[in-house]
């Protein structure tokens, strides 16, 4: 038993190795990289191409849902904002009407109607604050019955409009861009009788004229020009 014992006792135990694992090989990015240009791409179900019967189908339940829900009234503003811009080429022989005004001139708008491009854009500002189609969806040139039409025809359907959706002219100010004639003498007549058509008073209505510094057409009397800008209130 002794000499047993004495065995186990110096039979030396071998310690456990002190050294560290080799560390982990890191592939490269060049090597990550070519690994998966190799792989083949399937793009995720979700975002697989729909066939034509499963977008038909998406479509009409898109359409019934739509319709499903109750359609909302629109906002009531206080308050509309609108920006109209009209421009018409000018050729001897034609008059030159302005705000409803004969100017006398030696050349004057080509158009369908009587190319008033005052009360064109006026109109124009006014339809777009209601957030309706400009004039040329209302009055198109393709139908015949405007044919060399007065423009405040146009002017009093806008004005009517307006009215019937509730509202009533704010301030409305307008620019004239012109080389010639000069419009200093019939600026007075012009916002007159523009006031008249809207049914505002004179202290809402404001017109400007600018000359285009002789540059492109407007600068060589070949075409007028103007912008107006409305606000319309709530009644």
């Amino acid at each position: 038993m002794a000499s047993s014992l004495s065995v186990l006792w110096a039979s030396p135990v071998a310690p456990k190795s002190t050294r560290s694992p080799p560390p982990l090989s890191v592939p490269s990015a060049h090597a990550v990289h070519s690994f998966l240009r190799m792989q083949p791409r399937r793009p995720p179900s979700s975002l697989r191409p729909l066939t034509a019967a499963a977008a038909l189908r998406v479509e009409q339940q898109n359409a019934v849902e739509a319709e499903s829900e109750p359609s909302r009234p629109p906002p009531s503003l206080p308050f509309r904002v609108g920006h109209g811009f009209d421009l018409h080429r000018l050729e001897p022989g034609l008059p030159l009407i302005i705000g409803g005004i004969d100017i006398p001139h030696d050349r004057g708008c080509e158009a369908h109607s009587d190319g008033d491009v005052l009360l064109h854009c006026v109109v124009d500002a006014i339809l777009g604050a209601l957030g309706l189609p400009d004039i040329g969806q209302i009055f198109p040139d393709s139908d015949p019955k405007w044919k060399g039409a007065a423009s405040s025809v146009f002017v009093r359907e806008a004005v009517r409009l307006m009215h019937e959706a509730g509202y009533e002219l704010g301030n409305l100010d307008a620019t004239l861009i012109l080389q010639r004639p000069k419009l200093s003498p019939h600026k007075e007549a012009i916002r007159s009788n523009l006031c008249d058509l809207l049914g505002a008073h004179p202290s809402v209505v404001n017109l400007k004229a600018k000359t285009h510094e002789k540059v492109d057409s407007l600068g060589e009397n070949r075409s007028v020009a103007a912008h107006t800008v409305v606000l319309l209130i709530r009644k």
